[in-house]
């Protein structure tokens, strides 16, 4: 675990890892404006114990089709630039700055050019390497977690079998994973389409095995009012309230200043592949049209802020293990 790495969570984990393992960075553009259309890639690795199986890969999920896509390629494909980070995949290429798509696989062809404005990073320092803090440092962890950006603008068209995506008035969000195995259970749910178009958020909920045992962690954060509110079970963070369904769920944080409630709607989903001992063979399911509510009450219970987000990134995966 170099310093670098863990100073820079954007970049390539994996250099000096051997299988199995995986790493995937999750670049979501949304266009809330006149037709909502939210267009989510995926570049990856996957480096399986077969050393027949590893692979390159990218997965796309979109509002404008019922279907996701899983595209393989050559592991030798994958390319990992760090002066200055960049992740390329045969002809595409996923920066900071931005990304270039040119896909043409069967039933899929996606082609275009995205420009990042204003990239809003998340801190990272010694002390709390990014959104896993401490835990970061833990070298057994299953899976590690990063928020690249919070949020940012966009600019650019893609062009989805035909179908042209004006981004340019849409934002963007950037977090990433890597490890061996998602956990066995977790909710996930992202926003950054809300009425105040300077609001983002994600929350994360999971069961984690740790030291011969498991526990249910969290973390997320929301940045509202030029504020980021970064909560976690290392933060001294407490779960109030949990409650999921198939389609919902309801989760109550209290970070000791205030009290903060996501209410999740699924919406329309489509199927994901996810990373299970390096063999990305579980399949997940994942809504980019989902809604989020997020209210922030004061500690003597009064509203700070109450606003739903729509073109959500929502997860629901065996919720029903989920001790709280």
């Amino acid at each position: 675990m170099g310093l670098n790495t863990v100073l820079n969570p954007h970049l390539f984990q994996g250099r000096k890892k051997g299988s199995p393992y995986f790493e995937g960075w999750y670049f979501k553009m949304a266009v809330s404006e006149k037709e909502h259309a939210v267009l989510s890639v995926i570049p990856g690795i996957s480096r399986d114990a077969d050393p027949d199986k590893s692979h390159a890969f990218i997965q796309v999920i979109t509002s404008l089709t019922p279907q996701s896509w899983y595209i393989r390629y050559p592991l030798e494909s994958f390319l990992a630039d760090e002066h200055p980070f960049s992740i390329t995949i045969g002809s595409n290429r996923f920066s900071l700055d931005g990304i270039v798509l040119a896909i043409d696989h069967e039933d899929l062809h996606l082609h275009g050019k995205v420009t990042h404005r204003a990239v809003h990073p998340f801190p990272v320092s010694l002390l709390v390497p990014g959104i896993m803090g401490w835990y970061r440092y833990v070298p057994f962890m299953e899976c590690f977690h990063g928020v690249v950006s919070t949020q940012h603008g966009l600019e650019g068209e893609v062009n989805l079998n035909g179908k042209s995506i004006d981004v340019s008035r849409g934002t963007g969000y950037i977090e990433k994973d890597w490890g061996t195995s998602f956990p066995s259970a977790w909710v996930w749910m992202q926003s950054n389409s809300f009425p105040d178009s300077s609001v983002s958020c994600m929350l994360s909920v999971a069961r984690i095995p740790f030291l011969f045992r498991t526990f249910t962690g969290f973390l997320g954060f929301v940045e509202v009012d030029g504020r980021l509110i970064r909560f976690a079970t290392y933060t001294g963070a407490r779960i109030q309230k949990f409650s999921c369904t198939d389609n919902e769920c309801t989760v109550s944080i209290n970070t000791g200043r205030e009290f903060i409630e996501f209410s999740a709607s699924l919406g329309s989903a489509s199927h994901l592949k996810a990373p299970r001992q390096g063999s990305m063979d579980r399949i997940i399911t994942e809504s980019v049209m989902g809604t989020i509510a997020l209210t922030i009450y004061e500690k003597d219970g009064s509203v700070r802020f109450s606003e739903s987000g729509i073109l959500s990134g929502i997860e629901l995966s065996e919720t029903q293990d989920l001790q709280v």
